[in-house]
């Protein structure tokens, strides 16, 4: 059941958008409540399912990885299996993002590999299990990324909005390992789980002081490890709806495509993109109150850059069953010199 939200809920929503880490002391004065009102509230979107967890937005290139987006459509499937299915994949720790949706695909999930032999035997593990469910899979490789805030929470957008391409967060996929030890490591673990996790609870998980976790925080974030912190909505009760749009090019050139990454950039309603490689050539997710408004920045996006957008397609997000960019721990990871 979709929950009403109310401007203060959606002010506290967009703060957590832009920092989820963000105390609820720092998240009362942007939003002008006070301390204790946040913190009742973030109970309350949490308890009422309004917000699935927090995730923190990690470069996975920055620690060795490519992220590969797989698109499957299902066959042979009942409840059990599909469940079974998703826990498989919940499980699994080269898994990092998974959704369910409706539209030319049933399911989507994100792997993670630091090479193509490692991608081979994630895939191999998953068909071992469930091949003959899958009748159709498509694989697309993020060569580049983009996290835009939530803009459309904003009451007064022309106000507030021109601030929003300074809270972008972007990936890449050039694979560039960061410097990181056991312990730094284990610190993504713990924020993978609940980017809101505080430096007692981290610490107390790790073993060592919160001091040091909150050190050692901001030298991850420093090498560009962590780019951002923020929330997952459950689509079931968040009163938006979220569609990812798969679009194909034609005679796209650099210029076209930044302006095209630029308009998303900065428009209220669409809160990440991808540049990919392979079936199609980007990834556009966008969340609005309804189907209409949906087909009306559709409308803009195919009129504006007619030029060069070939086709699309359109995936509406039902559920999200992960989000987790750091979902295990290499078996040897790297120690500082």
């Amino acid at each position: 059941m979709k929950t009403g939200l109310d401007v203060k809920d959606r002010r506290i929503l967009y703060e957590l958008d832009l920092n989820a880490r963000a105390s609820n002391a720092e998240i009362a004065k942007r939003a002008g409540v006070s301390k204790q009102i946040a913190g009742l509230r973030i109970k309350r979107l949490i308890g009422n399912g309004t917000i699935n967890n927090f995730f923190a937005v990690i470069d996975n290139a920055k620690l060795g990885y490519t992220i590969h987006k797989n698109f499957v459509r299902l066959q042979n499937m009942d409840s059990n299996t599909e469940q079974r299915m998703l826990d498989f994949l919940k499980n699994h720790p080269a898994i990092v993002w998974i959704v369910s949706c409706d539209g030319r695909y049933d399911l989507a999930f994100g792997t993670r590999a630091t090479n193509m032999a490692e991608l081979d035997r994630t895939l191999s593990e998953i068909d071992a299990q469930f091949g003959s469910n899958i009748s159709e899979r498509q694989i697309a490789t993020i060569l580049h990324g983009e996290y835009f805030d939530r803009g459309y929470l904003l009451e007064n957008l022309k106000k507030e909005i021109k601030n929003k391409e300074s809270t972008t967060a972007a990936f890449g996929a050039i694979p560039e390992p960061a410097p990181l030890d056991e312990t730094d490591w284990k610190i993504l673990l713990e924020l993978g789980k609940n980017a809101r996790a505080t430096l007692v609870e981290i610490a107390k998980t790790i073993g060592i002081s919160p001091d040091t976790i909150a050190v050692r925080i901001k030298n991850i974030e420093k090498q560009g490890v962590i780019k951002r912190y923020n929330f997952v909505p459950s689509e079931s009760v968040y009163p938006y709806l979220h569609y990812k749009v798969l679009v194909g090019l034609k005679n796209s050139g650099e210029e076209r495509e930044r302006a095209l990454i630029g308009f998303c950039k900065t428009h209220p309603n669409i809160v990440y993109i991808v540049k990919a490689l392979g079936p199609w050539d980007f990834e556009i997710d966008i969340e609005v109150e309804t189907a209409e408004e949906y087909r009306g920045i559709m409308m803009a996006l195919k009129t504006r850059f007619a030029d060069m957008i070939k086709d699309y397609s359109s995936l509406s997000i039902y559920q999200v069953h992960k989000y987790n960019f750091c979902p295990g721990v290499p078996a040897n990871p790297r120690r500082r010199a």
